[in-house]
């Protein structure tokens, strides 16, 4: 007997000329069926009883899932106030020399003279934050009489001088030297 090829493998002829293996289409799974002797009443209670148990899982699951959800809550807030009270912690431990940082920073700027510190309340001086409060340390430092000096003496010689005489117009070291010297020999 002879069989014309039209180019397709027949299943199980060992022959694929480049073609996939043809599987043979998947068939769905069967239910399984009640054991042999089972009357109707036996299978439905059998589905209620599993029907039960899968809405019991669900509720599980789900009241799992809220609980769950609200520790992660609280965790997140637990963390949010551990991170506020570290701060507040760490700021309350330098606060007094912020402040006195400020004070002194205020002073220098307007050129008041600060009271020795050890007899101020310096926590008046802070906000609620444990920051240095500015408003009342400008405040402050407005009510200070200013210093007499507080600006810098002009030193004679530093920086550049325009009120010089023409006499010495060259950097050659001999013209400094007979300049200093005045005329002389060194």
């Amino acid at each position: 007997m002879t069989t014309q090829n039209d180019g397709t493998a027949q299943p199980g002829t060992g022959s694929t000329e480049g073609n996939p293996p043809v599987t043979p289409p998947a068939t769905p799974p069967t239910p399984p069926t009640p054991p042999a002797g089972s009357t109707l009443e036996e299978v439905i209670a059998d589905r209620d009883k599993w029907k039960a148990l899968s809405r019991q899982n669900e509720s599980n699951f789900n009241s799992t899932r809220t609980e769950l959800q609200q520790l992660q809550a609280a965790q997140q807030a637990a963390i949010e106030t551990a991170r506020t009270e570290g701060r507040t912690s760490a700021l309350g431990e330098v606060s007094q020399e912020l402040v006195t940082a400020e004070l002194r920073l205020q002073a220098a700027t307007v050129g008041a003279e600060l009271p020795d510190l050890k007899f101020l309340d310096l926590a008046r001086f802070k906000g609620e934050n444990e920051r240095p409060d500015s408003d009342a340390v400008k405040s402050f430092i407005e009510s200070l009489p200013k210093s007499a000096g507080s600006e810098f003496p002009h030193l004679a010689g530093a920086g550049h001088n325009r009120g010089g005489t023409d006499k010495f117009s060259s950097l050659d070291p001999n013209e400094l030297a007979d300049f200093i010297s005045g005329g002389g020999f060194l």
